[in-house]
């Protein structure tokens, strides 16, 4: 991506670990742990893969990254002009060793396992920065679990919330979205070993000896069998970044939403320069829900690629693997950048609570129409309880005044309520269900995780 849009979609720490020099760097770590491994298990020379360990110390520093570009197109993958120079590293050094570099491997071996580094790492970061939302949103559900405002269904005017309660909705896909990542760092952060058809057939009786120290070396589980066109490991982990971006992307869908002029219940984060308007200098625009809704908006079109990459050929594909390539980091990126900007927001999120009354009396009681049928029904049933407040409704909007008004005047309410009691059906905050035991319950799952 061009570095003048990098700042607005994506996250420093990921971009740096998908970046080229990140990349050949687990690539050279994993040469290094195959080498290590197969002296372990006798397959090379102790002394072999001391002096390559040695030599890939400093070899990042001795790649030719401009050539390496160039092979990488006719080669058809990066592995190949990669192995070729970090041999010719080794060849410097110790011409014997040389000879033992990417023994019995394939270009995919080293590829998948640099790409399942990167993801590990990535996957750090992002685990960190979803931790960080998560703590920050649950201390604004506390924060504001008695700040009562107007729920919307279908963009419309619904009952009364509050505004710890929609803090609390997000915190708990946070948790879900931490529970699920650990859930599955065992099942996809493995190792990728095979040799040329998945057999390893070139390290003979020793292939499965070699495959395990060879994932121990690098902290990764150890596959039961090659998935060189098995990809379903890189596709959950996408699909996982996927639906927490999609979250991301309805938070910030809510909150540009309630940042409207006519809403403007809740503001973005001020700071010089941000939210402007090159020609009206009043605007005061959702920059960060903007990047966040853009990757919510691409990230499905990514994972489209990564699920059709999914269809592969026999033992090893043509095309459909080197999609990955394209996708993965764009995901991880995305991702990163949209929580990035989302716990900027949530952390300094700007309040008005003045206009959240407002907005709740704006309907001049119709929003409580709820309340009054139920409180009715026992008396006269619920459907004709709807009846009769659906048509109280409609009269008080015809006549333009208070709901309160039109109902005082129905018998079949004055049966059964006085006006004092009326009047108590239209308070908002007497008619929040069970929202403070939802907020307790996200707050104690916390407490949960926690431990």
């Amino acid at each position: 991506m061009s570095q003048l849009y990098a700042s607005l979609f994506y996250q420093d720490d990921v971009t740096n670990i998908f970046s080229d020099q990140t990349l050949i760097a687990y690539m050279i770590e994993a040469e290094v742990a195959l080498a290590q491994a197969q002296a372990q298990v006798g397959v090379i020379p102790q002394s072999v893969a001391v002096t390559i360990a040695q030599v890939a110390s400093t070899a990042l520093e001795q790649i030719d990254f401009d050539a390496l570009a160039i092979a990488t197109a006719l080669a058809g993958n990066i592995a190949i002009p990669f192995v070729k120079q970090f041999t010719a590293i080794v060849q410097h050094v110790d011409a014997e060793a040389a000879g033992y570099v990417h023994w019995g491997a394939t270009s995919q071996d080293i590829l998948d396992t640099a790409c399942i580094l990167q993801c590990r790492a990535a996957l750090q970061c992002v685990e960190a920065l979803i931790e960080q939302c998560y703590q920050v949103a649950l201390r604004q559900a506390q924060q504001y679990r008695s700040q009562v405002m107007i729920g919307r269904t279908w963009l419309q005017q619904g009952l009364p919330i509050t505004l710890g309660h929609k803090f609390a909705r997000w915190a708990s896909v946070f948790y879900r979205d931490l529970v699920r990542i650990a859930a599955m760092k065992e099942r996809v952060l493995t190792a990728q070993l095979g040799g040329a058809v998945g057999s390893l057939a070139s390290l003979q009786s020793q292939g499965s000896a070699v495959v395990h120290a060879y994932a121990a070396q690098l902290q990764l589980s150890v596959p039961t069998s090659t998935w060189h066109a098995e990809r379903d490991r890189m596709v959950e982990i996408a699909s996982v970044l996927a639906m927490v971006t999609g979250s991301l992307g309805k938070m910030a869908r809510d909150w540009s939403l309630m940042m409207q002029t006519e809403i403007a219940e809740v503001f973005e984060p001020t700071a010089k320069g941000r939210g402007g308007s090159s020609t009206m200098p009043h605007k005061r625009n959702p920059v960060a829900a903007a990047s966040i809704l853009a990757a919510a908006n691409r990230v499905p079109v990514l994972m489209s690629s990564l699920y059709q990459s999914m269809v592969q050929e026999h033992e090893r594909s043509l095309g459909s693997w080197h999609a990955e390539w394209l996708a993965i980091p764009e995901i991880f990126q995305l991702c990163a950048g949209a929580l990035q900007r989302t716990l900027e927001v949530l952390d300094g999120i700007q309040i008005n609570p003045e206009q959240m009354q407002r907005n709740l009396d704006c309907t001049q009681g119709l929003v409580m129409a709820e309340a009054l049928m139920m409180a009715l029904a026992p008396h006269l049933g619920r459907l004709a309880a709807h009846h009769l407040i659906e048509s109280a409704c409609q009269a008080a909007v015809a006549q333009g005044v208070h709901l309160s008004e039109i109902v005082m005047t129905l018998d079949q309410v004055k049966a059964h309520f006085n006006s004092t009691q009326i009047l108590a059906l239209f308070q908002p905050d007497t008619y929040l269900g069970n929202i403070q035991a939802q907020i307790d319950a996200v707050l104690q799952e916390a407490k949960g995780l926690s431990k």
